[in-house]
């Protein structure tokens, strides 16, 4: 069975076009990120308290978008009794830069269980990483707020950051269920965590907050020092708690 599955998967995998490094956390460093924020078309509307994003589910949206991801294929197969919106079957780069007798990279195969019912934000998608525990999410939402939505078991995570020197600042996480079909999107002055950005560190705080950053404070003198050894820590992250965590303590030091 799993000699056929194999098979069936080689044939039917769908071709992507590359777009950026799924590790690249910090994605706007790239110059194709830019222009995707031109181009965004995300769905959300606007309310007297401000603007509103539906959602919709992770298998209409990955339909969607996955022609956007290099690292990860959608994969198509006929399986009796299988319901293909509800399980949805993803091939996705194993990471060991090998490759197979063919010349085509070394892929492993992700299932997601009611892929039908589970939510995702109904915007472009910039970039997705799958992990061990779930799967993180980037969405341009307006060119300035972007989103890191983490889908994990009980529903989405979604952490609202805004493109401030050309990286993602968390500055809000909200918490929606699988029965959620809105989110609304919460405001934040830009100019003052702008401010915030260019004081100094208070290290002893950082140090509270985030106990495996001892080792590299005589590297860090201001908050934006701190948020981009934050930012390039993330990329080594492969756990989603863990990159809730530094999420959180970026919010917390921009307070």
């Amino acid at each position: 069975m799993n000699e056929n599955l194999t098979q069936m998967v080689k044939k039917m995998e769908t071709k992507t076009s590359p777009i950026f490094p799924v590790d690249n956390v910090d994605i706007s460093a790239e110059a194709a990120m830019r222009e995707e924020v031109q181009k965004s078309e995300s769905k959300e509307s606007f309310t007297e308290i401000g603007m509103v994003i539906t959602t919709t589910s992770l298998s209409e949206w990955f339909e969607a978008n996955v022609s956007r991801f290099s690292d990860i294929s959608q994969v198509k197969v006929a399986i009796r009794g299988v319901d293909p919106k509800k399980t949805l079957i993803m091939a996705v780069k194993d990471g060991s830069e090998e490759k197979d007798q063919d010349g085509n990279d070394k892929r492993c195969l992700k299932i997601f269980e009611d892929a039908d019912i589970h939510p995702v934000l109904d915007a472009q998608g910039v970039d997705m990483k799958i992990y061990n525990n779930g799967f993180r999410i980037i969405n341009n939402i307006n060119g300035t707020i972007f989103t890191k939505c983490y889908g994990v078991r009980t529903g989405l995570i979604i952490v609202f950051c805004n493109m401030i020197n050309n990286k993602l600042i968390p500055y809000e996480i909200t918490r929606i269920k699988k029965s959620d079909r809105t989110v609304d999107v919460p405001q934040i002055d830009v100019a003052k965590v702008v401010e915030k950005l260019n004081k100094p560190c208070d290290k002893e705080s950082l140090q509270i907050l985030y106990k495996q950053i001892v080792k590299n404070l005589d590297k860090i003198t201001t908050n934006q020092s701190a948020v981009d050894w934050f930012i390039e820590k993330q990329k080594e992250v492969f756990d989603i708690n863990h990159h809730l965590q530094i999420d959180q303590v970026i919010i917390d030091i921009l307070k």
